[in-house]
């Protein structure tokens, strides 16, 4: 930043630095999503899936030796997350309904060894919907798998419904390309 026009110096080294941290910190936030705050709920909903797969299909984390009343609660509030009328399109074109999801269940602590990252994340408010509608695209990186390829990336695009203050997953079409599973590391 120049100088304040009534200033003689520049203002402290720290105080141009902590701006430059917050600029590029806003810059970041922008890029990866709306700006909207049901956006910015939205990008978050999508990491926190994540952060669940991950802990549920490896059982560590909060999800380490849960006896199975443990595991039945928090695998039945992670499915309220859901829209009734969820579809879930596999990186194949099979469509699956939220009823796939149960079969996710099973699964717990499948693959102790697996892992998933999320970024590049872009949802902003379909327009018109005043919030309601959200859809956007993010990239997601797996490794460790029990029950596919030991490497693999996907790009999803995704649609919320925002209803009565409560964001739902609506839709998740996933993608399977060729991305650089380095940033996994």
């Amino acid at each position: 930043f120049p100088p304040h026009p009534t200033h003689t110096t520049y203002p402290h080294p720290l105080d141009a630095s902590r701006r430059r941290r917050t600029r590029r910190y806003a810059k970041s936030m922008s890029s990866r999503t709306g700006t909207s705050k049901e956006s910015l709920a939205a990008a978050r909903e999508v990491e926190a899936v994540h952060v669940f797969f991950t802990g549920w299909f490896s059982g560590t984390g909060e999800f380490k030796a849960l006896s199975k009343t443990d595991q039945k609660e928090k695998f039945d509030k992670f499915l309220t997350r859901f829209h009734d009328d969820f579809s879930y399109v596999l990186p194949g074109g099979k469509l699956k309904r939220k009823r796939y999801l149960e079969g996710i269940r099973e699964a717990y602590a499948c693959s102790p060894d697996f892992r998933i990252k999320v970024e590049d994340i872009k949802i902003v408010s379909v327009p018109g919907t005043e919030g309601k509608i959200l859809s956007g695209t993010y990239c997601e990186y797996q490794t460790g798998a029990k029950k596919s390829a030991n490497n693999n990336g996907r790009r999803s695009t995704v649609v919320f419904m925002n209803q009565n203050k409560k964001l739902t997953w609506y839709e998740d079409v996933l993608s399977r390309v060729s991305l650089n599973l380095l940033k996994l590391n």
